[in-house]
């Protein structure tokens, strides 16, 4: 069978209508963190659909009730090997009317996770199958991996990480408009603290303002360390960024305040680090001790990732999964001037994943902006377009 009579097979084991139908059974099944179970009911139906299908698939424990979900279409052994990942959980439905009751209307889905990221999930257990159905025979292995918990810490995916797992390539089907995602920045917290020595209100200058020590210490950001972030610019992701995002401090008006806390996010570029960003933040007080002796002040990183590195992603532009993306992009929508490899602003798993392939990519049908809005919704044109891409690259890259 010759490569486009094979592609026309895989398309045409998957009905018109097969993919809207799965996405709308996947939104139903609540798999946030405010249900009980949180993604283990998902994780196992997406388990038990694969073995109806006649595809191998297991579960594996990330962490305590925390379960992903990894499928396998295996090849002859003779090729390269494609892994396309999604993550099981979704926020919850906050202000949705009705978030896990999907409703399809004016060529969209409606509902939570629509975009972020079930859509991506039904496609790709669907290429999955297609595959399989058409009797198309891979060289290389084909698998699918849902991982828990991407919207706390991501434990599925950093298991998944660190279980030994090695593939040729992965693609993160988080929502890119299927355009192909090469980098993204880095996320790490920070908390600063400020003492001070609280006084009584009528009688400042006896005490010690915490609030004005941070006041210093933000005024130093906003006119020497954030600027120097202007400077460091990457072709594809811009600069890093500094977010401070709450402010704490004193008691009642009438008391000196004694402590005060700031805590804020740096986005981090590629070659940078959680730790050393603290250390270049920890020099910002060195320099306003500088001119000012009296202050003082520390920073610490936060623990909010509870361990797992949020480190950045960056994948060679070049490399042979982003050409067959790209390639099957132009294939899907034509030669268009936006279909070579993106930056990306948001953090996925992939900086987490990128420990199984240096081929690490994101794309994934749907968009950014609709994740987590009061009317999440997911073009289903976006869903059959991403199947035909994914179908098209995995016959490309397993067939290798």
């Amino acid at each position: 069978m010759g490569q486009t009579a094979l592609t026309e097979a895989v398309f045409s084991a998957v009905s018109a209508h097969e993919i809207e139908d799965l996405l709308m059974r996947l939104i139903e099944i609540e798999s946030h963190d405010e249900v009980p179970g949180r993604e283990e009911k998902l994780a196992r139906h997406i388990q038990q659909w694969f073995a109806a299908e006649g595809i191998d698939c297991r579960l594996q424990t990330a962490e305590q009730g925390r379960l992903n979900v990894i499928a396998r279409l295996p090849g002859t052994g003779s090729g390269s090997s494609l892994l396309l990942n999604g993550h099981t959980d979704t926020v919850p439905g906050y202000g949705m009317a009705s978030p896990f009751k999907p409703v399809k209307r004016d060529g969209r889905i409606y509902g939570r996770g629509a975009a972020d990221m079930k859509g991506a999930l039904a496609v790709m257990m669907l290429t999955l199958a297609a595959i399989k159905r058409s009797g198309c025979q891979l060289k290389g292995d084909l698998l699918f991996a849902g991982t828990a918990g991407e919207e706390s810490f991501s434990p599925g995916a950093w298991a998944l990480a660190r279980s030994g797992l090695r593939v040729d390539g992965v693609i993160v089907g988080e929502p890119t408009n299927m355009r192909v995602g090469v980098a993204h920045k880095g996320v790490a917290w920070y908390e600063a603290e400020f003492q001070g020595v609280p006084v009584h209100g009528s009688t400042p200058k006896q005490g010690v303002n915490a609030i004005y020590r941070a006041v210093r210490w933000i005024h130093h950001l906003l006119d020497r360390y954030i600027p120097s972030l202007d400077e460091r610019v990457h072709p594809l992701l811009g600069t890093p960024t500094l977010n401070i995002g709450v402010i704490e401090g004193g008691t009642r008006p009438v008391i000196v305040p004694g402590r005060c806390v700031v805590r804020f996010e740096r986005r981090l570029l590629p070659g940078e680090t959680a730790e050393t960003v603290l250390e270049e933040l920890r020099k910002t007080l060195d320099e306003v001790r500088d001119v000012h002796p009296d202050f003082d002040g520390a920073i610490r990183q936060m623990d909010n990732f509870r361990g797992v590195p949020h480190g950045p992603l960056e994948s060679a532009a070049g490399g042979r999964l982003v050409r067959a993306l790209v390639q099957a992009f132009k294939a899907e929508f034509g030669e268009r001037a936006d279909a070579g490899p993106v930056g990306l602003q948001y953090w996925t798993d992939g900086a987490l994943l990128k420990a199984l392939s240096e081929e690490t990519v994101v794309c994934g049908p749907g968009d950014i902006r609709q994740a987590h809005s009061d009317d999440e919704f997911i073009e289903i044109s976006q869903l059959r377009s991403a199947f035909r891409i994914y179908a098209r690259t995995a016959l490309a890259i397993c067939s290798e």
